[in-house]
């Protein structure tokens, strides 16, 4: 920590979060993670001081960790975040700054819409959108039946974190459906998929080795529902017994019709 300050304060700020990166390899640290997020900040590298800031575990409620956090979203210019935590925590975030221009976001939803494969930077560019592009361009996507199921859950869940009134249109299963994202919770919030999952973590209670795997394939089927889970499961005691049986046999029992169409509709590779 002395060696990085050292260099931070002669203007060396790469070699000081190399000093910092040893240090953290030694033990988690708060403050050694707010020198590194400013260096990011003084590099110009907002990026990488996003992910590193977002990986601590107390960003609300920790004030240096919280002010942080708000000046590199304000750096990287994310709108949609901001606007996100603020419908989620009900309060006004008091940070401005100039939208950017029309054919900056064009060029943005343009170079999205080329990606075969979307990154995770890719997709955190859409948070540079305004709040009107950001809707309008996510509900164009989710109009295209063709869409992995992963990209339109994300697309989804920001709507619902954005708390967006107007009712949007979705494909799930390869039919056209609709929900209200204010409306509607995430998927981690929804009372049948915790249920679900609840019941799984039980069944695997005495092989907690294979409980990983299970619940990955389960986070995967129930994904490709979301969010109209409750039009295709009411029994969810009754869904995690057919879904765990069909990975052992291929047989879902009452479920197994839903169970074969879930796994048509996933892409090649899930």
């Amino acid at each position: 920590m002395t060696l990085a300050q050292r260099a931070k304060n002669k203007g060396d700020y790469q070699q000081s979060n190399q000093y910092l990166e040893e240090a953290l390899r030694m033990g988690h640290d708060t403050q050694i993670v707010l020198m590194m997020c400013d260096n990011y900040l003084k590099l110009r590298q907002s990026d990488q001081a996003y992910f590193l800031i977002k990986e601590e575990s107390d960003l609300f409620s920790n004030a240096s960790i919280w002010k942080c956090y708000l000046e590199i979203l304000q750096t990287n210019h994310f709108e949609i975040e901001i606007k996100q935590l603020a419908h989620l925590r009900q309060k006004t975030i008091p940070l401005g700054f100039e939208p950017l221009s029309e054919t900056a976001q064009s060029q943005i939803m343009k170079n999205f819409r080329q990606k075969n494969i979307i990154q995770e930077r890719d997709y955190l560019k859409l948070y540079k959108l305004t709040l009107k592009s950001f809707v309008h361009f996510t509900q164009s996507l989710l109009l295209d039946p063709s869409q992995d199921f992963a990209l339109r859950l994300t697309l989804c869940e920001d709507l619902v974190k954005l708390g967006i009134k107007t009712k949007t249109k979705v494909f799930v299963l390869g039919e056209s459906t609709s929900f209200v994202p204010a409306n509607t919770e995430l998927l981690a919030y929804n009372s049948l998929y915790r249920e679900i999952i609840s019941s799984l973590g039980d069944r695997y209670f005495h092989e907690p080795s294979k409980l990983p795997e299970i619940l990955a394939e389960a986070n995967l089927i129930l994904g490709s529902l979301y969010p109209k889970l409750s039009e295709y499961i009411d029994e969810p005691d009754g869904f995690a017994s057919d879904f765990n049986h069909y990975l052992v046999t291929r047989n879902g029992r009452s479920h197994h019709d839903l169970l074969e169409k879930i796994y048509r509709h996933l892409p090649t590779g899930y």
